[in-house]
């Protein structure tokens, strides 16, 4: 069975009709299935990966993403981040001597963050803003 690929506009059209029924949808596999549900035509059969529709959500300006995490591998460094995929910006501490440590990883595109304990995220759960 092959399947097409929807644009960003017509995912972006997707999450709004979902999310005028819906406040909260607890995962992202359930999100991915109402999505492609609703895209779904009598023509085409549209596919979207995973990836790809929690980038659309994340930039979405009506959407807000809640990530829950579990604890990863402390000596495993994390180049970008593993929720979207944009570059961090270090969270930085002044010591008592003067100098400065960094002590937590923060990407401001879609508020993931990290510290010496690595988080894996695990769940996400996707909201509707309030205005």
């Amino acid at each position: 069975m092959s399947y097409h690929i929807p644009s960003d506009e017509q995912v972006q059209k997707a999450l709004k009709k979902i999310f005028s029924k819906r406040r909260t949808i607890n995962s992202q596999i359930r999100l991915k299935n109402l999505v492609e549900k609703e895209l779904k035509n009598k023509d085409k059969n549209y596919g979207v990966s995973s990836t790809r529709l929690r980038n659309i959500a994340i930039n979405s300006d009506f959407i807000k993403l809640e990530i829950h995490s579990r604890e990863g591998d402390p000596h495993k460094t994390m180049n970008k981040c593993p929720v979207c995929g944009h570059s961090f910006k270090n969270v930085k501490n002044l010591t008592i001597y003067g100098g400065e440590v960094t002590i937590a990883f923060r990407c401001d595109n879609c508020g993931y963050w990290t510290g010496k304990k690595k988080r894996i995220p695990t769940r996400y759960i996707f909201q509707v803003k309030k205005k």
